[in-house]
């Protein structure tokens, strides 16, 4: 049997220039690579990127599965309409499919709901037989001890800051109303045996850079100290993710230096805690314990990128240059501003539509880069939201800024290899702002 994957392309879907994301930034997601390490063996299987490598439709495969995101969905369904005209069953799934299904089965032969793995090896059973089922529904969550590691040898390189990825936890019990992995991952966060996890680090080539893709690595005090003290003896640089909390815990901190961590994303969403809750009608100021959680991880070298988030019911315009202020004067060293967008599947998405505010389900403006326009927003328009979001954007990553932010890190962090990524990061940011 000869299977094909593809990561349907954002890019594509919206008609705008891949380029926007800045290489430098982009890894590989796993689920296609789980997937290819369940397939048995014998058999062939493929993988493609669609936003690096283009897809061939005479090559000549048995089975097509596609994954992809809600901006992708217009071209994902053109992919699978293309192969299923030439006669070749396809499968779709991914969190849009499990979010809205019905949508996916007029343009599949199949589709998969909740975490593939474990629906994929009876899917492909009866594939062999004959006998593909319109539906594949995971019952419950996957044991993350019964995973496999990931084929990554089947990605291009080339195209990845690193191909080095690795995932030790899922499910989050924050609750964030934008956000689809409570629903597609569950609230109960599950964990890989550290063993597992060390084990495939050790298999990994050694490029530059290891990378977490968990949502929140410290959720778990006791996992992350098992897990940072078992991957201090590898002497590998990582990154990963943390929610803001960890300005709290120092002992956790102080091993995740040890064990060589380099930098963090950190998703502050907002200066106000109205991201952080299943109700967003808080206006709590957060920007104390933002700035005590900043000022520990520059303490232990390590690099602090900031994510924040506006469109929240109780911003303004002054919400973004407040936001921009306090990242210039933590000292943020990488800062991503984006606008909310409701996802399906998502609280947010179920109660925009509700409230009747929601007046496009064109899924490839669902969109951060550019911004997308698909809801009315409380206290500004969309335009003058995505204005300002370029601003301050230009603002952050203008060379008045970003000069000085290189000088500091040389001085703060004694290390060239993360003042030079830095300063690659700088400027795709750059590109990406249409400078």
């Amino acid at each position: 049997m000869n299977y094909l994957l593809i990561n349907a392309s954002v890019a594509k879907a919206g008609n705008w220039s891949a380029k926007i994301k800045p290489k430098i930034a982009t890894y590989p997601s796993l689920a296609l690579t789980l997937l290819a390490a369940l397939i048995p063996p014998e058999d062939n299987v493929r993988i493609i990127n669609e936003e690096f490598e283009e897809i061939d439709f005479e090559e000549k495969v048995d089975l097509v599965g596609i994954s992809f995101l809600t901006p992708a969905a217009p071209r994902a369904y053109e992919i699978a309409d293309k192969f299923r005209k030439k006669g070749i069953p396809v499968v779709t799934g991914g969190v849009h499919v499990s979010a809205m299904p019905d949508e996916a089965t007029g343009h599949s032969d199949s589709v998969v709901i909740g975490e593939a793995e474990i629906v994929w090896p009876e899917l492909l059973r009866d594939f062999k037989n004959g006998a593909l089922k319109k539906r594949y529904k995971a019952d419950g969550f996957i044991d993350l001890a019964k995973i496999p590691r990931a084929r990554m040898e089947l990605l291009n390189r080339k195209h990845y800051i690193t191909t080095n990825v690795i995932q030790a936890s899922r499910g989050c019990s924050f609750g964030c109303e934008f956000c689809s992995i409570e629903k597609m991952f569950g609230k109960k966060t599950r964990f890989r045996p550290v063993e597992h996890v060390i084990g495939e680090i050790k298999a990994m080539k050694k490029q530059k850079v290891l990378l977490f893709t968990d949502d929140n690595l410290i959720i778990n005090p006791s996992y992350a100290r098992e897990l940072f003290t078992a991957v201090k003896p590898l002497k590998r640089y990582w990154m990963g993710e943390a929610s803001w909390t960890i300005g709290n815990k120092p002992e956790i901190l102080k091993l995740m230096k040890e064990s060589g961590c380099i930098g963090l994303l950190i998703g502050f969403e907002s200066i106000h805690e109205q991201a952080h809750t299943k109700k967003v009608s808080k206006h709590k100021d957060m920007r104390e314990a933002y700035m005590k959680t900043i000022k520990a991880l520059h303490e232990n070298q390590i690099v602090v990128v900031g994510a924040f988030v506006f469109g929240f019911d109780n911003d303004n315009i002054s919400t973004l240059d407040e936001t921009l202020n306090f990242c210039l004067e933590t000292n943020i060293d990488i800062a991503e501003f984006n606008g909310i967008i409701p996802f399906p599947g998502t609280p947010l998405y179920s109660r925009l539509s509700k409230e009747g505010r929601i007046f496009t389900r064109e899924w490839e403006k669902y969109t951060y880069e550019p911004p997308g326009k698909v809801f009315h927003l409380k206290n500004m328009s969309n335009d003058e939201l995505n204005h300002n979001i370029h601003r301050i954007y230009r603002d952050f990553y203008s060379y008045k800024r970003i000069f000085p932010r290189l000088i500091r890190a040389l001085f703060l962090y004694k290390n060239i290899f993360k003042v030079f990524y830095l300063f690659i990061i700088f400027l795709g940011f750059r590109k990406k702002t249409d400078f």
